[in-house]
């Protein structure tokens, strides 16, 4: 659809939006202001508005084509007004705030405008509006102004106090002062005062029922506000038309589609009649207890899913809602896990969110936590760690009602091992939703499989469950969610017509400037834009960022990667924090020290305390303990799990100006960030990072809560490199594909004899016992291989390969008809296939290597104590079994399998050695430093050590330990997680898993007189009760600092 005006004005239109582009960029960059067609700018942007008044929108009819048409006027009228200086004059400045704001709103740009607007006042630059001028006329526009002005800033509950006080002094002064006011004017001019007074009173009543509304969703007794608003905007309009009013007359106009905007996206009318728990967590949401945090609305792609696309009024079995990152999608989720926890209230449902990372797990538990914990729902998270040990055991089967889960966040591996072992019937309790965060991690060719199957598995087994996949840009969201819901299926696409604010992407490279001293080169840094699939920023010329002459001298040295990435980071810096990567933890460290300029400032208390903590766990002299110092941050899987969360703690709070960081945060992790720069596009090890994650990376840059702009830069040294860089930026996203298609076009030759695929291809590990379990589940049916054809229709990978490629589906299948076969064979050990996550090809060389390890092997009181050689064994012969070889061997460092050499890191990783001394002892080779060695063991023994060998040894215990007792194998269930988390007590593992560190799990216990059988959520309350005299007495003079670390981690400390 289209409208005469805005096809006369299209290239007129387009070039002042560059123009305004180009504005933006240079004001955000914080450089001075090029000269600009402004005559152009005011044109375009009052076309546009007599464009937007003209297209009139009957929200009662549905015209897609006009709506859309609307708002992509209006969101263009705002980015050419905002770009304007702002008049010197208060009224006229006032104006013309509300009139771009009110665009904004219209233009589904409302969270720009509102943050436009903060910073304005932040700033100093807010009006000084007349409110107590004693001219009546004036002093009434000025008021009208603020408040709308303050309707659309929203500043928490400030702002719709102030609205509310305003439209009220006004009240009360109008008898003193509107009687003289209209007595100063002729009679002909009188009425037309009379009848603009008439229209502001009206526009300031529609002000004040929609300021109670956005916080208590009734007015006057009445849920339905539209009608209210209506009848005020109506006479407010039949005013100005009678008298005339050229400039309040469309001001009212736009002032009444943008109330009707801002009802439609308020909590409250997004969440009107769902269930009265959607209700008790809005009133949470918006309480005046937020202060600043309050949330009155929801974002556009919010309302679109919530109320325009009826998600919370559906009852389909599979969603998928594909939005941008930044798009708000927890939120989303929240509501969905809220109504799906109400239908099925009387059987005490829960639910499962799975998220692919232990990140992940521990920010979404913190915020649900934080979120949820008002309305009394407890909420609990399972440790990545491949097996369920007591305590996990009894969180999941609690029976006390106020103490119990209802909802369970996990990684997809640990959720299907639990699946696989019964849980749900064990729990006693339906699932009745799994959300899946960061669904596209399906395509990934070593865990996808495993996710893939998992919710297949769910599908079949669990008779309540419904799915929420939540994914940024994937274009067949529709057969992901028809895969899983068949009709009773939705996709919800949003993935490219709205994102969180103004970004520029493009490409940062060293420019030949000329000759310089001798015979080296001079240079300056060139930001040069690309266009890309999406909205974002481009400029017609280069810009230059100058140069940095004490990290680089000359075009030479400019050209070093790490040189560029540094140089570029310090000018990004300036605006705002930044987000600086590099694809390898070494490099990271050497773009840290690069990033340091001039000597350490004050260091504020936040920082402080991290500084205290990161001396205690690795040492006073670590090179972080000084980079803090200089504001910066790194990030990366060689540090422990809680100085990471404690440099994302500082980040979010603002403390931090740059955060180092390998590529690999790009899955995930909510930074507020400015900026994001890239030294690299491959992750550690070559791996090309996919576009998915790419922008993931980019959503990071200018999110709803950050600055206006955010700039994406990625480094090139030359030429050569910028053209790949373009070339990388300009992948697009695809079809959401399974990584079955994948695992069976690199296997293609091996598929005939899937029992020997593991050894070769371990990734395959995850189909078999999929296939083995189906077998088990479904009674070992004697015709199982009859049957498998249509089994395998319920996984997303096995339709696309038949669609795609015949011939290799064909060759899969005959392949898994023999496997079949092998399986229904006597005496195979199938339910250890279930129990231990291990394929049945794995768990038979256990069988075969396992020696003289039996029942007595297992001894909590020896097994990790020096002189004893069990351990040792254990680990031979988990060397030897495909799902943990490669794991393991990394820590040897690629070394000939040593059984002794990982038994040892585990003893004194148990027993409660320092990282530094184990570092030292087992990573440190000659010509290290004790840096290299510390981010060694932190990738090796975090990383896979600890949860390799932790499910290694679960495994080994549930296939060798047959003979024992259940009493004995229930004394055994913590063995694992003590090496899972390094502690030597099942008290210190209830306080690890509840988020203590390491070092204080041990010794607070003690205090705590820790008795392991209580309940989580007791314990809980015990240690939260805790003073910092407690901490004291369990850890002496760091206790305070280990408290503090605590209450971050564990979300009670902001």
């Amino acid at each position: 659809m289209n409208h005469w005006l805005l096809d006369a004005m299209a290239e007129r239109r387009s070039l002042a939006l560059r123009e305004a582009d180009r504005v933006q960029f240079h004001r955000e960059m914080g450089r001075e202001v090029p000269a600009f067609d402004e005559a152009l700018l005011r044109e375009m942007a009052a076309a546009l508005e007599i464009a937007v008044l003209d297209l009139k929108v009957d929200r009662l009819a549905d015209e897609p084509g006009q709506l859309a048409l609307s708002r992509q006027a209006a969101a263009d009228a705002f980015r050419l007004l905002r770009m304007l200086p702002l008049p010197a004059e208060p009224m006229v400045a006032g104006t013309h705030l509300l009139r771009t704001s009110v665009l904004a709103v219209l233009g589904d740009r409302g969270a720009d405008a509102s943050r436009w607007l903060r910073t304005l006042d932040e700033a100093g630059h807010w009006p000084a509006l007349p409110l107590d001028a004693r001219n009546w006329g004036q002093r009434c526009r000025a008021t009208l102004t603020d408040v709308w002005l303050r309707l659309v800033r929203k500043r928490g509950w400030s702002d719709r106090d102030a609205v509310l006080e305003r439209v009220a002094a006004l009240r009360s002064a109008q008898e003193e002062f509107e009687r003289d006011y209209l007595h100063a004017f002729t009679p002909l001019e009188a009425k037309r005062g009379a009848l603009e007074l008439i229209a502001i009173y009206h526009l300031a009543k529609a002000a004040d029922v929609l300021a109670h509304y956005i916080t208590d969703g009734v007015v006057d007794g009445s849920y339905q506000v539209q009608p209210v608003l209506d009848s005020h905007f109506d006479r407010a309009v039949d005013a100005c038309d009678a008298a005339r009013l050229v400039e309040l007359g469309p001001m009212t106009r736009l002032l009444a589609r943008a109330s009707a905007q801002m009802v439609d996206n308020a909590l409250w009318t997004v969440t009107r009649k769902v269930n009265s728990r959607v209700t008790d967590f809005v009133r949470e949401l918006v309480k005046r207890g937020r202060g600043d945090r309050a949330l009155f609305d929801v974002l556009p792609p919010q309302r679109r899913t919530l109320a325009e696309r009826g998600l919370l009024g559906s009852s389909r079995q599979a969603v998928v809602v594909s939005l941008p990152t930044s798009s708000g999608k927890t939120l989303i989720a929240q509501f969905r896990m809220l109504q799906a926890l109400n239908q099925f209230e009387d059987r005490k449902g829960w639910v499962a969110y799975l998220a692919p990372s232990r990140a992940l797990v521990n920010q979404v538990t913190r915020q649900l936590r934080r979120d949820f914990q008002p309305l009394g729902l407890m909420v609990e998270r399972v440790s990545p760690a491949m097996e369920i040990d007591g305590i996990e055991a009894g969180v999941l089967t609690e029976a006390n009602d106020e103490a119990r889960f209802r909802i369970l966040v996990a990684t997809p591996e640990k959720f299907d091992l639990m699946l696989r072992q019964g849980w749900e019937d064990k729990i006693g309790r339906p699932l009745t939703l799994v959300v899946v965060d960061e669904a596209h991690t399906i395509q990934d060719k070593v865990r996808g499989l495993r996710l893939e199957l998992l919710l297949a598995t769910i599908n079949r087994e669990c008779r309540d469950a419904q799915f929420l996949l939540l994914t940024p840009f994937i274009q067949n969201a529709r057969e992901v969610a028809r895969w899983l819901g068949g009709q009773n299926a939705e996709d919800i696409s949003l993935g490219v017509d709205w994102q969180p604010n103004d970004r520029a992407i493009g490409i940062v490279s060293p420019v030949d400037d000329g000759s310089g001293n001798g015979r080296s080169r001079d240079y300056r840094l060139d930001f040069e834009t690309v266009h890309t699939t999406r909205p974002t920023i481009v400029l017609d010329e280069a810009f230059s960022l100058g140069k940095d002459q004490t990290l680089a001298e000359t075009l030479s040295k400019a050209r070093d990667i790490g040189t560029l990435a540094a140089m570029t980071a310090r000018k990004l810096m300036v605006r705002g924090p930044v987000i600086a990567m590099h694809s390898r933890p070494d490099y990271v460290w050497k773009l840290a020290e690069r990033l340091k300029s001039g000597q350490a400032g004050d260091v504020s208390d936040d920082v402080r305390f991290v500084q205290e903590y990161v001396a205690a766990e690795l040492g006073a002299q670590f090179p972080l303990v000084d980079l803090l110092a200089h504001r910066i941050g790194v990030h990366h899987g060689g540090l422990p799990e809680e100085i990471r969360m404690l440099m994302e703690w500082l980040f979010e709070k603002g403390r931090l100006d740059v955060l180092a960081a390998t590529t690999t945060i790009a899955q995930g992790v909510n930074f507020p960030v400015s900026g994001v720069v890239m030294a690299a596009t491959q992750y550690p090890y070559g791996q090309t990072m996919p576009p998915e994650d790419f922008w993931n990376i980019a959503g990071r840059a200018g999110r709803v809560s950050q600055g206006q702009l955010g700039v994406v830069a990625l480094v090139a040294k030359d030429a050569g490199e910028a053209a790949q860089r373009r070339e990388f930026i300009n992948s697009n996203t695809g079809d959401l594909n399974s990584a079955l298609i994948q695992l069976a076009q690199a296997a293609s030759g091996e598929l005939t004899d899937l029992g020997r695929i593991v050894y070769s291809h371990p990734e395959w590990s995850s189909f078999l016992q999929y296939l083995v379990h189906t077998y088990r589940q479904m009674g070992a049916p004697s015709n199982f291989a009859d049957q498998i054809e249509q089994v395998l229709r319920g996984t997303l990978g096995f339709e696309k390969l038949r669609a795609t490629d015949s011939l290799l589906a064909r060759r899969l299948l005959d392949g898994i008809r023999t496997y079949v076969d092998y399986i229904a064979s006597p005496q195979q050990p199938l339910k250890l296939v279930d129990s231990t996550g291990f394929s049945l090809q794995s768990i038979r060389t256990v069988m075969t290597h396992r020696g003289s390890i039996g029942p007595d092997s297992w001894d909590r009181e020896r097994l990790f104590r020096d002189g004893d050689r069990t351990l040792q064994d254990m680990m031979g012969v988990l060397l030897r079994v495909p799902e943990l070889r490669e794991n393991l061997e990394t820590v040897l460092g690629g070394r000939a399998p040593d059984g002794d050499k990982l038994a040892l890191i585990l003893k004194d990783w148990v027993n409660g050695e320092e990282i530094a001394v184990i570092a030292a002892r087992h990573f440190r080779k000659e010509g290290d430093d004790e840096v290299t060695a510390l981010t060694k063991c932190g990738q090796n023994l975090f990383g896979k050590l600890a949860q390799t060998s932790s499910w290694g040894l679960n495994a080994l215990l549930a296939i060798t330990a047959s003979g024992l007792s259940d009493d004995e194998r229930t004394r055994l269930a913590n063995l694992p997680s003590q090496v899972f988390y390094g502690v030597a007590t099942d008290e210190a593992i209830v306080l690890r898993l509840l988020g203590v560190p390491r070092r204080a799990a041990m010794p607070l216990a003690r205090v705590l007189n820790l008795d392991a059988a209580e309940s989580l959520p007791t314990i809980r309350q015990r240690l939260t009760a805790l003073t910092e005299r407690d901490w004291h007495q369990a850890l002496g003079s760091v206790g305070r600092t280990y408290r503090k670390a605590w209450q971050i981690m564990d979300g009670t400390l902001d």
